[in-house]
C-alpha cells in the first residue's frame, strides 16, 4: 500500500513539475525564435545602411566589394543609379522577381520599421517580411536615396532563418537540460516523498501491530471465559464458584484492556480532552499512595512517600495525572521483588513540577528504554503474568504529552527504574 502510494506521489510530483518546466522551456524557445528573427531584420537594415554609406563615400556600384558582404550571408542585392545597375548572384529557391513583386504589391506577412544608423535623410527604414511558401521567409528592403546628386534605388533581400533552424542553432541543448531536470526531480521526489511518507508508514505499521496485539490479547480471555462457561453449563455442581471467579477475573481483564484501547483510540483521533484546572500536588501524591497501599502490602512491598513542605499549584487534569501516577506505581509493584521498597514523590525544578516513582527491581536495558512506551510492548515477553497488557506506559505518555510535559526513564542506582514526569508550572 505504501509502495503504491509512494509511486503515485512520485508520478504526480514529476508530472506537475515537468509540465511546468516544459511550458517554461517552450516559452523560452518561442522567445529565442522571436528575438533571433527580430535581430535578423535589424541586421538587414544595418546591411542596407552599410551599402548606402559606402556609396556616399564614393564607392561605385560596379565595385565587387560593395556586394561581397551581402553575398557572404546568402543575400541578394540590386542597385541602380538610373544609368547602370548591378545585382548579386541569386541563390534563393523562390525567384527574386516574385519576391520583389510581392514586396512592391504589399502582399507580405509583416512590415516593421526600424531605426536607421546611416547618416542619411531617413531616420527609419521599413523592413518587409515576405514569403512564397510556408517554409520560406525573407527579409526585404526597397529604398531610394541620393548620393552626390545621383538618385539610387536599392533592393535587398536576405533569407530569414526558420524557427527549426533557430532552435537547432540556439536551443539544441534544451533537451539535455530537460532530461537533467527530469532526473533531478525524480531523485528529489523520491527523497522528499520518502521523508513525507515515513510518518504515515510508521503509523500504519503501528496500527497493524496494535490490531494484531489487541486481537491476541482479547482472544485469550475470551477463550478462558468460553471454556469455563461451557464447564458451568455441563456441571454446575463441580467447582462452580472457582469457575465463576475465573470468568469474573477474565471479564475484568477484558474490561481493563478495552478501556485502555478506547483511551488510545481517543488519543489517536484527537478527541481525548483534558479538564485543565489548578491542581494540588500534595493531594495527588497522597491519593495515589493510599490507593496502592493494599496492593503493595500483599507483596510485602513498602511505598515511601516523599513530600516537600510547599508545592506551587499547576494547571492540569487531576484525574488523568492521578492515572499516570497509578500506572507508574502499579508497574513498580508488579516488577519489584518482595521485601523491597518503592519511593514516590515530587520536586520543583526550573518552573517544572517533577513527579517520580522509583523501584529497585531488575531494571530495564538501554535498548528497551524507548520501547517500553510502545503499545503492547513488554520488557520481558516471556512473563506469564496477566497483570499488564503493555498499554499502561503508552497511555501515561499520551496523557503527559497532552499536558505539554515529558516522561522519562532512568536507571535507579543499585538497580531498578525511576520514572519521572515533568509538567510545566504556570506561574
Amino acid at each position: 500500500m505504501i509502495k503504491k502510494l509512494r509511486k503515485k506521489l512520485v508520478v504526480m510530483f514529476l508530472s506537475f513539475t515537468m509540465l511546468a518546466f516544459t511550458i517554461m522551456e517552450l516559452l523560452m524557445v518561442g522567445n529565442t525564435v522571436a528575438r533571433v528573427q527580430e535581430s535578423e531584420m535589424i541586421f538587414v537594415g544595418n546591411m542596407c545602411d552599410s551599402i548606402i554609406e559606402q556609396i556616399k563615400d564614393g564607392v561605385g556600384i560596379n565595385d565587387p566589394n560593395l556586394l561581397s558582404y551581402v553575398t557572404k550571408f546568402h543575400g541578394w542585392v540590386y542597385i541602380s543609379d538610373g544609368i547602370s545597375e548591378i545585382s548579386s548572384v541569386e541563390s534563393f529557391v523562390t525567384s527574386s522577381d516574385i519576391l520583389i513583386k510581392q514586396m512592391k504589391s504589399g502582399n507580405m506577412l509583416l512590415s516593421t520599421t526600424v531605426e536607421s544608423n546611416a547618416n542619411i535623410e531617413m531616420a527609419t527604414r521599413t523592413i518587409y517580411l515576405i514569403s512564397e511558401t510556408q517554409n520560406e521567409k525573407y527579409c526585404g528592403v526597397n529604398d531610394a536615396f541620393q548620393a552626390s546628386g545621383t538618385e539610387y534605388n536599392l533592393i535587398l533581400i536576405v533569407p530569414q532563418s526558420t524557427p527549426w533552424e533557430i532552435i537547432k542553432s540556439y536551443c539544441s541543448w534544451y533537451p539535455l537540460v530537460w532530461l537533467g531536470m527530469l532526473l533531478l526531480m525524480y531523485f528529489m521526489s523520491r527523497i522528499l516523498i520518502g521523508k513525507a511518507v515515513e510518518p504515515v508508514e510508521a503509523t500504519i505499521k503501528s496500527q497493524k501491530r496494535f490490531i494484531a496485539a489487541a486481537s491476541h490479547e482479547l482472544k485469550a480471555p475470551l477463550s478462558v471465559i468460553q471454556a469455563n462457561t461451557e464447564t458451568l453449563c455441563i456441571d454446575q455442581a463441580t467447582a462452580s464458584q472457582k469457575k465463576q471467579k475465573v470468568v469474573l477475573d477474565e471479564c475484568g481483564r477484558m474490561s481493563t484492556l478495552i478501556q485502555s484501547m478506547l483511551r488510545l483510540a481517543s488519543s489517536d483521533t484527537g478527541s481525548w480532552k483534558m479538564s485543565m484546572k489548578e491542581t494540588d500536588v500534595d493531594s495527588l501524591l497522597i491519593e495515589a499512595w493510599e490507593a496502592f497501599q493494599e496492593s503493595a502490602r500483599k507483596k510485602n512491598i513498602r511505598i515511601e512517600l516523599n513530600i516537600e513542605e510547599h508545592y506551587p499549584k499547576f494547571v492540569g487534569d487531576k484525574e488523568h495525572i492521578g492515572t499516570v501516577l497509578g500506572i507508574l506505581i502499579d508497574n513498580a509493584i508488579s516488577y519489584s521483588m518482595p521485601d523491597l521498597s518503592i519511593e514516590m514523590g515530587a520536586e520543583v525544578q526550573q518552573k517544572q513540577i517533577v513527579f517520580f516513582v522509583t523501584d529497585h527491581g531488575a531494571g530495564i536495558s538501554n535498548s528497551e528504554k524507548e520501547k517500553v512506551f510502545e503499545r503492547f510492548y513488554r520488557a520481558d515477553p516471556s512473563r506469564n503474568s496477566k497483570e499488564h497488557f503493555g498499554l499502561g506506559l503508552c497511555i501515561a505518555k499520551e496523557i503527559v504529552q497532552l499536558h505539554q510535559g515529558t516522561i522519562t526513564l532512568e536507571d535507579t542506582p543499585g538497580g531498578g527504574c525511576t520514572f519521572k514526569v515533568k509538567l510545566p508550572i504556570n506561574q
